[in-house]
């Protein structure tokens, strides 16, 4: 009976959908018929190109516009042309079809629509796990037919005279007469005689000849205009992929990582910067909701038109009701500062090195007091840019891929984070050196299933920018920010490590840089020790810990740090000029009181220690009513809080490495 009711759900999305006009081009695979009167059912070529309109399909472009012969397969398929030069929310990341016969996971749309699936496009919505239906076979002037397919699919509006890339299917005939494979990617100015081109070679996304490319989708194509995308000359693009479920990648890359540890990789979306190697982006099973065997068939991004029904981005701000709070009924918070809700990513100036690794490592905790680290990382190559939205799409992907597993449930797991924004020129922190910023909320179901985010570490090889993190809302009102620097390798030639900083969030303010020289070899340790000292010698306080990390506690910038300790000189850019060898890791958290790293009632100095010093403080802010007295967390100053302050009293200090 529940199969019954989603069927129903799901025909009314039919419904909903058939009304939208269909704003996708697309190819198609065997067995494809088309609906009668369609370009598809007058001339069903598998190398040819449709364009949906009008709950039917026209010819975009013919075998011979896109150089292809008779018997060539159109396996992926883009324009190239997304480029997203605007601000706003993001919404549909991507947009994909599957292959016919896919399962799905239940009670997401491609399950329902079986077995009539694998002409229907589906949407990935932005900080959400599964998908929605976004058009259906009728709006693309298919047929409901078990085995219409899907099998290429960019924004609409192919024509002559454009430059779009694509895969063939192996054995195409223009693969064999080229020695090209099916994981190589093409490119052909529509309707010009012998513009067609092999863009970049299977190895470039970190493939071998034998795989299959399945989708194709690009941001920010950078090839110097001639369709073939050359590293040398710092070209590139932002390119996610799929791959079939007979590809294994090249040895050690996540495709083969993934082909020998899941029946699910066929349904993944892979990011690579087209000059070798790629990270797995988006699992099937634990993201877009697809089932053990299903092959995600044609992917794009969403539209860069704000028009059309499922755009990548929206215009205006996060919805404020996404911020998350704490919950009504809580557990007390044990983490080892405050927990997080509200993340600011800056993206500073400098160019992206031309080799990018990247880490993100979020420290969860509970309120039992346990803890764990969700880590995810990857390396794109090729992405040489300076353009702020490259960088913000880069650090937005990056933030978005993480999720956090429910072992046993369904979902099976969530994305930490929700309600991204991009904004190019900033916002939040319109400073010199500061060209864009990503901001997102913590996921309130996060919360709601008993963990928060305690810290964020975050890293680029040789820049990264400024992450400003803001308390849940309801807890802790005195938090304070917690900023620290770390700095890994070896630098390759001789440079500058250097942390940027400002008095004040705004406009108006001094703006200062703490810089000290680096020579050729020498290792990232050594220089932060440098830089620690450098910015004592200058009247600030920025010790290195035991674990290699600079703790920021002061800057010698006035005005000092607001009471709210959420004000006052703020880190907001670090890096190493022109060292792609360095790896810098900024480590955002709050800290409890007005600087303690020990636990919910260290009130009062010194800090990592409880005393007498501590009683009075707990007792005077209880008298007055102070929001980190209420430690029974129910809104009330009640003994519950005495005998909550007593029992935490009683445990001391945890052994701190001094930024939590």
């Amino acid at each position: 009976m529940k199969r019954v009711l989603i069927h129903a759900a799901a025909s009314l999305l039919v419904c909903l959908s058939t009304s939208a006009v269909a704003q996708v081009d697309f190819s198609h695979d065997i067995g494809t018929v088309g609906a009668p009167g369609s370009a598809v059912n007058a001339s069903p070529n598998l190398g040819e190109v449709f364009s949906a309109g009008g709950g039917s399909n026209s010819l975009a472009a013919n075998l011979a516009s896109m150089g292809l012969v008779f018997g060539d397969n159109i396996d992926a398929f883009d324009r190239g042309d997304v480029f997203s030069m605007s601000s706003g929310v993001s919404l549909f990341p991507f947009l994909f079809s599957v292959e016919a016969g896919a399962v799905g996971q239940p009670p997401y749309p491609v399950w329902a629509q079986v077995p009539f699936n694998g002409a229907d496009v589906y949407a990935m919505q932005s900080g959400s796990f599964g998908h929605v239906l976004a058009y259906n076979e009728p709006g693309l002037g298919l047929l409901t037919n078990p085995t219409e397919s899907v099998d290429g699919m960019t924004d609409s509006s192919v024509g002559a005279g454009q430059r779009v890339y694509f895969s063939l299917q192996q054995g195409s005939p223009t693969l064999l007469a080229n020695a090209w494979s099916g994981a190589d990617v093409m490119s052909v100015v529509i309707g010009a005689p012998g513009s067609l081109r092999r863009a970049f070679r299977a190895s470039d996304i970190g493939l071998i000849p034998a795989d299959e490319l399945d989708g194709l989708a690009i941001f920010a194509m950078q090839d110097g205009g001639d369709g073939v995308v050359d590293p040398a000359a710092n070209e590139g693009a932002l390119v996610y992929f799929s791959v079939d479920q007979t590809s294994v990648g090249e040895i050690g890359s996540d495709v083969r990582q993934r082909s020998l540890t899941s029946l699910h990789h066929g349904g993944d979306i892979y990011l690579s910067g087209v000059s070798g190697g790629h990270t797995l982006l988006h699992e099937a099973d634990r993201r877009l909701g697809l089932g053990a065997g299903d092959i995600l068939d044609a992917l794009k991004l969403g539209s860069i038109d704000p028009l059309d029904p499922f755009p990548m981005y929206g215009p205006g701000f996060p919805d404020p009701n996404d911020e998350p709070e704490k919950p009504a009924s809580c557990p007390p918070y044990r983490g080892g500062g405050v927990p997080i809700g509200t993340v600011w990513v800056e993206v500073c100036d400098a160019s992206v090195p031309s080799i990018v690794n990247w880490q993100i490592e979020i420290k969860m905790c509970d309120g039992n007091g346990n803890t764990m680290s969700v880590i995810k990382q990857g390396r794109v190559k090729g992405a040489a840019s300076t353009d702020p939205h490259v960088k913000a799409q880069m650090i937005k992907d990056a933030f978005e891929s993480v999720m956090l597993d429910k072992p046993g449930q369904m979902p099976p797991a969530i994305p930490v984070f929700k309600g991204f924004a991009k904004f190019v020129p900033p916002i939040n922190v319109p400073r010199p050196g500061i060209s864009g910023e990503v901001c997102m909320f913590v996921n309130q179901d996060v919360i709601d299933c008993g963990w928060n985010v305690d810290r964020i570490c975050f890293s680029f090889s040789n820049w990264t920018a400024n992450i400003i993190v803001k308390p849940v809302k309801g807890w802790f009102p005195d938090a304070k920010r917690r900023m620290s620097l770390m700095v890994d390798g070896v630098a390759d030639s001789d440079t500058l490590l250097r942390i940027s900083a400002t008095d004040t969030i705004g406009p108006g303010g001094i703006d200062a840089s703490f810089l000290v020289p680096v020579a050729a070899g020498q290792d990232g340790f050594s220089a932060l020790l440098s830089l620690s000292q450098h910015i004592a010698d200058q009247g600030g306080s920025a010790p290195v810990n035991a674990d290699g990390e600079m703790v920021v506690e002061s800057l010698p910038i006035e005005p000092p740090v607001s009471e709210d300790g959420l004000f006052g000189p703020l880190v907001y850019e670090a890096g190493a000029i022109d060292n792609a060898d360095f790896q810098i890791t900024v480590v955002a958290g709050l800290a409890r009181g007005p600087n303690s790293p020990c636990n919910a009632v260290d009130y009062a100095e010194p800090y990592g220690s409880l005393n007498f010093l501590d009683v009075s403080a707990f007792l005077e802010r209880y008298a007055n009513g102070i929001g980190d007295a209420d430690l029974a967390y129910d809104g009330s100053f009640n003994f519950f809080d005495v005998s909550k302050f007593l029992e935490l009293y009683g445990q001391g200090c945890p052994e701190s490495d001094g930024t939590d």
